[in-house]
């Protein structure tokens, strides 16, 4: 089998940098222009090459579709618990030296897991380019899964489970409002959980995971920074072609839940400071478009000091003393969410009468162009701030690599939301904001 390359220059309008040498594209805006190259292994693993001269430093992001969606019943917790095994060893690699190897450098390394992968990057000065791409692809075949590094690591997260249990005191209030706004197991069940699912994993069952995901051909490797192709390529050929494809990957399950009226449950607990409450609304399937829609509609509503929401909520009706909410994607499945913390259960009802009727207001307002225009700046400022450092592209371009996005497409991403009227709005919101999507979490202390 061939290796299929595919190069791509995009040009995208950065916050101030110093120019790439790419050459410039004509009818494109002044700015940092940066070349993504991206092709596959023989082993299916996909790699997304690009280059920033900007400052000597190369981020190595590696990224495994391996997120908590793979988890079955009565294995909650173990997505999580795979990301910090992998910090344990591998064959030539002692616990925890990945991590001072890096540092070493006085680069820095981190990982994380979400929905529907799991993440590790670094950044370290280019020159060691090397180090990160063997430490990756060691770990990646030969993770060494023992018995008493797998108790030491399970009783350590279980600690730190509890300790974020007894500070975050709404933090079981989340998990709860989850299951009812993602009532499919997959999409809706929590990183960790209770923790019982955590106790209970056998080392069996880790392998079978870690075996199963953790393959070059589920996986996409993301390299940006101050790097030279033609040698970047060589060094990952050297450290990834040898190590074989696992089996077919299947695709994360669809969700498969219906709900015809409005979900509304109250969670009683006296141990907590204050009542409050969480409201969303799902919209599944979306239709094409929607995305961009909700992403506008999500700043005019809570990004910013001047935004309807905070406004009504923490200026004008004081009926808050926390606030705050937002956009949530889960493979495919969009949910706008707001939570607020309220002094008395009364100014709680109020707050969320105030936010209902806020949403209201876009079902049959129309949206002034000033206001509109102000959404899609803050927008644009944080869109172009993902791109404004290596690993914030690196992390990017996987991102896009695990939404199916292709890479030529980037360059129109930004005018898609950039061309979200009041009209679409509109239409949008008489859709979505329907008590057959709407999901109420009430909390109270008595």
């Amino acid at each position: 089998m061939s290796k299929k390359t595919t190069f791509v220059l995009i040009a995208i309008l950065l916050l101030p940098a110093g120019p790439l040498s790419a050459r410039p594209l004509e009818a494109v805006p002044s700015g940092w222009r940066f070349a993504v190259e991206e092709y596959r292994l023989n082993n299916g693993l996909r790699v997304i090459l690009s280059t920033d001269e900007t400052l000597p430093l190369v981020s190595v992001v590696m990224a495994y579709g391996a997120g908590s969606i793979r988890e079955q019943q009565g294995q909650v917790g173990l997505a999580y618990f795979m990301e910090n095994l992998m910090f344990q060893g591998s064959e030539n690699i002692g616990p925890l030296q990945h991590l001072r190897f890096i540092q070493r450098t006085g680069g820095i390394v981190n990982a994380e897991t979400t929905l529907d992968k799991a993440l590790y990057y670094q950044t370290l000065p280019s020159n060691e380019l090397a180090l990160a791409l063997w430490l990756e692809s060691d770990r990646m075949r030969s993770l060494q899964i023992t018995g008493r590094s797998l108790e030491k690591r399970r009783a350590e997260l279980l600690a730190e489970h509890r300790r974020r249990l007894a500070t975050e005191p709404y933090l079981e209030s989340y998990s709860v409002f989850d299951a009812s706004l993602y009532p499919d197991f997959p999409y809706g069940h929590p990183l960790i959980g209770t923790g019982g699912d955590l106790e209970s994993l056998t080392e069996a069952d880790i392998k079978a995971f870690y075996a199963g995901y953790y393959i070059p051909n589920n996986a996409v490797l993301a390299i940006v920074g101050d790097i030279q192709i033609a040698r970047t390529k060589e060094l990952v050929a050297r450290y990834f072609d040898p190590i074989p494809p696992g089996s077919a990957v299947s695709p994360p399950p669809r969700p498969n839940f219906e709900q015809r009226r409005e979900v509304v449950r109250t969670m009683h607990d006296s141990s907590l400071p204050s009542p409050g409450f969480h409201l969303g609304y799902r919209l599944f399937p979306p239709q094409t478009g929607d995305v961009y829609t909700l992403k506008i509609l999500e700043y005019l509503l809570f990004r910013g000091r001047t935004s309807r929401l905070y406004t009504r909520i923490m200026k004008k009706d004081l009926t808050a003393y926390d606030f705050y909410g937002g956009l949530e994607e889960r493979r495919g499945v969009l949910a706008l969410k707001a939570f607020a913390l309220n002094t008395t259960d009364v100014l709680a009802e109020r707050c969320q009468k105030a936010v209902l009727s806020e949403f209201e207001k876009l079902k049959v307002g129309v949206v002034s162009e000033d206001e509109l225009n102000k959404a899609r700046r803050l927008f644009k400022l944080d869109y172009l701030r993902r791109l404004s450092t290596g690993l914030d592209r690196a992390l990017y371009l996987v991102d896009v690599a695990f939404a199916d996005i292709p890479l030529k497409a980037i360059p129109s991403e930004l005018d898609k939301y950039m061309k979200v009227s009041s009209q679409s709005l509109n239409l949008l919101a008489n859709r979505l904001f329907v008590p057959a999507n709407k999901v109420v979490l009430n909390i109270r202390i008595r």
